[in-house]
């Protein structure tokens, strides 16, 4: 249904390729020979919706030219929107006349234009160019917009990695990877405070390596430092997983055990310091073994506060290590106020 009145030059628009959907053959092929003169690849022509869809997915056509009123389960309304949706290809309609009800459901699809028939040819090309533009032009606002937000996307992923570096930096102690002092100081005021609320008994470990100083001194910083690692070793795998151990500075340990009273911090302090005597460390020289002197307090009975539970346990360890060392002595021993361990 080509009107010749206004005739248009050969257009080598671009060898782009498009779809008809049209069910009256004959205006099908006046189109076919209009595309074709314009420059333009026609991949197939659709008499129905449903075979308009199945043609579009085969071939992907770059613009399709969709008759409004067509056969089929579905009108070219419905079909151009599953083209648009699912495939991503513009359609341009074809009508020769539809009442508002049908006009505004057309709209609603957001198609690449309109062409009232009959169209001449100029008509024909210009709708069909300024489609394709308008499609190229959102395709490449999209592709942008695609391509900042994964841009965004990748330097909040950076910056989250960073963040947790830092956050493991500041919590974390670089030489045995157990957690430092400013976390134990986090990890003691929270285990308390839900001990407090939940009536539960917090366990507190504090130990440290004996004559380490003497270990440097004759073996080396560097069999020093595989101490500390190999007993951080032993923690990690000795220890439940709810179970915190830190390293409390220089060769001192300490190890939080959330549900422990003092007799069963006891019980595993025992275990933690015949563990530490078994162990055996090199530098890649002669090897060494050395021993661990250990004070256990608990919350509620040796305090109320972390610092009151700490110091506690520090008292039990320097009564540890003035009974000569490698062994274990609760808070309750040395403080008649506090319940003796079972």
């Amino acid at each position: 249904m080509l009107s010749n009145s206004v005739p248009a030059p050969h257009v080598a628009s671009a060898s782009k390729r498009l779809l008809i959907v049209e069910d009256e053959s004959v205006v099908a092929l006046d189109l076919c020979e209009a595309l074709d003169d314009l420059g333009y690849s026609v991949v197939g022509t659709a008499a129905s919706s449903d075979e308009a869809l199945r043609i579009a997915e085969q071939h992907q056509p770059d613009l399709v030219l969709m008759d409004i009123r067509i056969a089929g389960d579905c009108d070219g309304i419905y079909a151009a929107g599953v083209l648009r949706t699912r495939d991503k290809i513009p359609v341009v309609y074809l009508t020769a006349n539809a009442d508002a009800a049908t006009l505004e459901r057309a709209l609603a699809t957001e198609p690449a234009g309109y062409l009232v028939k009959p169209f001449d040819q100029h008509s024909l090309r210009t709708t069909i160019e300024v489609a394709l533009r308008r499609h190229a032009s959102d395709r490449a606002r999209h592709e942008a917009h695609v391509a900042e937000r994964n841009r965004l996307q990748d330097e909040a992923l950076a910056v989250g990695r960073i963040a947790t570096r830092f956050r493991r930096e500041a919590t974390i102690d670089p030489l045995t990877g157990l957690c430092n002092r400013r976390h134990l100081d986090f990890v003691m005021k929270r285990e308390m405070n839900f001990g407090r609320r939940a009536q539960h008994t917090v366990g507190v470990i504090l130990f440290d390596l004996d004559r380490f100083k003497l270990l440097n001194d004759t073996f080396g910083h560097a069999m020093g430092d595989a101490a500390l690692r190999a007993v951080a070793e032993f923690l990690q795998l000795r220890l439940r997983i709810y179970d915190v151990a830190c390293r409390y500075g220089g060769e001192e340990f300490v190890v939080i055990v959330p549900g422990a009273d003092i007799a069963g911090a006891m019980a595993l302090a025992e275990q933690l310091r015949a563990g530490i005597a078994n162990l055996v460390v090199t530098d890649g020289g002669p090897t060494a073994r050395f021993t661990a002197s250990f004070g256990v307090s608990s919350f509620p009975a040796s305090g109320l506060e972390p610092d009151h539970v700490m110091k506690a346990a520090d008292a039990a360890l320097y009564r540890a290590k003035a009974e000569g060392r490698d062994r274990v002595v609760s808070a309750a021993a040395i403080d008649p106020a506090l319940p003796a361990p079972h």
